[in-house]
């Protein structure tokens, strides 16, 4: 079963609902999706009967948890979605798996009146329960805490706006120390037995060590080969104290060494605005469906082939609205990629993207991505 909210899904996930007739909520972002895809729309009392039975649920963005907060609030899911979405229960549960690891709980009242000299540098601040990277901040000095300080009451009413508190909640943060290593991402479910199953891996490619954009993260064969092992190992670590079962889940770590760092477990999805896409035009496996039907990827086959090869998921944010930028002219796009797999364009006042690319890259070419992912996108806006 499957639960569509706003504010994206992409055609690709809606092609393979119409087509397997898969169960979906009814709800009022699923019937607008209808009017292009006819889809197996059933109501909340169907859902939730469905649920006894099934016991397993895919949502494509964090807007749904509240259906579920609402209709589900008697299974164990919710509990365990709660501890995941709050960073500091996260933390709190992970303490014995990470016992040197520094975190504080604060809210948003007392950020402003903390006192600096009490914090170890560098850290990270941001808010308890939240999305994508709103709101998160690297801060290395004091003038930095108060521009974060800033920008928070700046943002307050515009997240508001935009997310439900489920999504992203401002009144309370986490402050937690900086993680070392290269930031990787993993799309994965746990099965009925609460064994691992990992989808996709991706790596998350910053422009700077204060950069917590989301513009470029890219896959391999190189990294699919050499984390894969050591990830099913963590993720089964983890569980040891998550106790999780048929949930899908969106994983973010940081290597260092032979040091694996959880940053965040999002539950119920895997990456978000239906970037978890980038799996299919990588390795041909539609994540949604070897979730629902408890299917493991054949790595070892689906490989071959692969080798010096990058597949990213490029995010097309909007520049700073101080700077409108009318128009972007997606097809000179064309002029600064290798290989365009696909451009999704995205018109949605709620969203500030212009859309993504997924691309194949080839590692002489690699240059590519660090040219866009330093770019302001201006040379794009007519």
């Amino acid at each position: 079963m499957v639960i569509l909210e706003k504010p994206y899904i992409s055609n690709l996930t809606l092609e393979y609902l119409r087509n397997n007739n898969v169960p979906v909520l009814n709800n009022d972002f699923a019937r607008e999706c209808a009017k292009s895809y006819p889809l197996n729309l059933i109501t909340s009392s169907e859902m939730k009967e469905e649920y006894k039975t099934k016991d397993k649920i895919y949502t494509s963005s964090e807007n749904a948890l509240d259906w579920m907060y609402d209709n589900l609030s008697e299974y164990q899911i919710v509990d365990k979605i709660n501890i995941l979405k709050d960073k500091a229960k996260f933390r709190e549960l992970l303490s014995l798996m990470y016992p040197d690891f520094y975190y504080k709980e604060v809210t948003e009242e007392a950020l402003e009146k903390i006192d600096f000299k009490t914090l170890k540098l560098p850290f990270v601040l941001k808010p308890c329960v939240g999305f994508l990277s709103l709101g998160v901040y690297t801060i290395y000095n004091k003038k930095e805490l108060e521009e974060a300080n800033l920008d928070i009451k700046h943002n307050n009413e515009n997240y508001k706006d935009k997310f439900p508190s489920s999504v992203i909640d401002n009144s309370k943060f986490i402050i937690e120390q900086y993680i070392n290593g290269t930031e990787y991402a993993i799309d994965a479910y746990y099965n009925d037995k609460g064994k691992p199953v990992i989808l996709n891996i991706f790596t998350h490619r910053f422009s700077s060590p204060t950069d917590v954009s989301d513009r470029v993260y890219y896959t391999s064969k190189e990294i699919i080969e050499t984390f894969k092992d050591k990830f099913e190992l963590f993720l089964t670590k983890a569980n040891e104290f998550f106790k999780l079962k048929n949930i899908p889940m969106h994983v973010e770590v940081r290597v260092d060494g032979d040091v694996i760092c959880p940053i965040e477990f999002n539950p119920m999805r895997f990456a978000g605005l239906s970037s978890t896409d980038v799996a299919y035009y990588a390795y041909g496996i539609r994540t949604i469906e070897y979730f629902l039907k408890n299917k493991e990827p054949d790595f070892k086959e689906i490989l071959k082939g692969k080798e010096d090869k990058l597949y990213s998921l490029i995010l097309l944010d909007k520049p700073d609205k101080n700077i409108p930028c009318s128009k972007f002219n997606y097809d000179k796009l064309y002029d600064y990629f290798e290989n365009i797999l696909e451009l999704r364009k995205i018109d949605n006042p709620s969203l500030d993207v212009f859309g993504f690319v997924f691309t194949e890259t080839s590692k002489e070419n690699e240059r590519e991505l660090d040219y866009i992912l330093s770019s302001d996108l201006y040379e794009f806006c007519d």
